[in-house]
């Protein structure tokens, strides 16, 4: 846990649930013709939330039940919050998102339960799979297109209930990436063989920084905050089948959604479909910059293929700062 993250209750108990209290937790929130199967797979993935999957017992498909795990609770990740901007994109992006059955909190014999329950996101994550291009190249399309509906959504009804954190400004820009160059220059530097350059992690991070447009920048849009390769899902073919996991969405600049891909090429392929043949103003494009700078930082640490690409497109980011 770095500078960015603080868990609100860390030795909070955190229990996996028995398939007959998750069925019945779920259940109340089900539309009267979906039966659950009998078998239930927990889908843990060590993170802010844990998972439990059921198939449906009728038809294809199946349901998921998305719990907040109590110890790792933190200020930025809410179930309210995903349940409620899953039910705002409904319209627009229906098949390419979870659809949300209920959201509830629940007093149990196992202690208090939050949870959304929601249908199952066809296929595997990216990370899981091997896409060659063009088919690499028409996902990320496919994605661009999911990511413009997500920031065309008017994020004024959530900020204002309180349930969506948004970066007014250059001042709240700047207030969000600086604890996460932070951290992420402590963790380079204390790894000095996966570091490429002369210059030092701290001294990029300042860059990066210094690079954010000086003036006012556009209105604040809803982001998904981690479009990536864990969270983006595609069926046999490699074609999108949906993208998941909305509980870290924020409202801030939308350069920012552009920077979860792993592999530079992947990140520049992102953004030239979603500019859709517009031309990005000059304040955009360094918001860009800097995002593209933290993300080669954060490759590093990767596979050395990645690192190795990494290191390439950083070198080149720095002349534009």
């Amino acid at each position: 846990m770095g500078r960015a993250d603080v868990y609100s209750q860390p030795d909070a108990p955190d229990p996996l649930l028995p398939a007959e209290l998750v069925r019945e937790l779920a259940e109340p929130h089900l539309p009267s013709d979906l039966r659950l199967s009998d078998g239930m797979v927990v889908d843990e993935s060590g993170g802010e939330a844990r998972v439990y999957l059921f198939n449906r017992a009728d038809v294809g498909g199946g349901v998921a039940v998305k719990t907040q795990r109590p110890h790792r609770l933190r200020p930025r990740t809410s179930l309210a919050k995903e349940a409620a901007l899953l039910a705002a994109l409904a319209g627009p992006l229906a098949g390419r998102i979870p659809a949300v059955h209920g959201y509830d909190r629940v007093d149990t014999a196992e202690g208090p339960v939050e949870l959304i329950v929601m249908s199952r996101v066809p296929g595997r994550p990216v990370c899981r799979t091997t896409i060659g291009r063009p088919a690499r190249s028409e996902l990320l399309r496919q994605l661009a297109d999911v990511l413009r509906e997500v920031h065309a959504l008017d994020p004024a009804d959530l900020v204002a209930s309180g349930l969506l954190p948004a970066d007014e400004g250059v001042v709240g820009l700047r207030s969000r990436l600086e604890p996460n160059f932070a951290d992420l220059a402590e963790k380079l530097e204390g790894r000095p063989a996966s570091w490429p350059l002369t210059v030092s992690p701290s001294r990029v991070s300042a860059l990066a920084l210094d690079a954010l447009p000086a003036g006012p920048t556009q209105p604040v849009v809803v982001l998904h905050s981690n479009p990536g390769i864990t969270h983006t899902f595609v069926d046999p073919a490699g074609a999108l089948s949906g993208l998941i996991d909305f509980g870290d969405a924020y409202a801030s600049h939308p350069a920012l959604d552009l920077r979860s891909w792993p592999d530079p090429d992947d990140r520049v392929e992102l953004r030239r479909h979603y500019l859709d043949g517009d031309t990005a103003i000059a304040d955009w494009d360094a918001v860009w910059t800097s995002a593209m700078i933290y993300a080669d930082m954060a490759a590093l640490s990767g596979p050395p293929a990645q690192a190795e690409r990494a290191a390439a497109d950083l070198r080149e980011r720095l002349h534009h700062v």
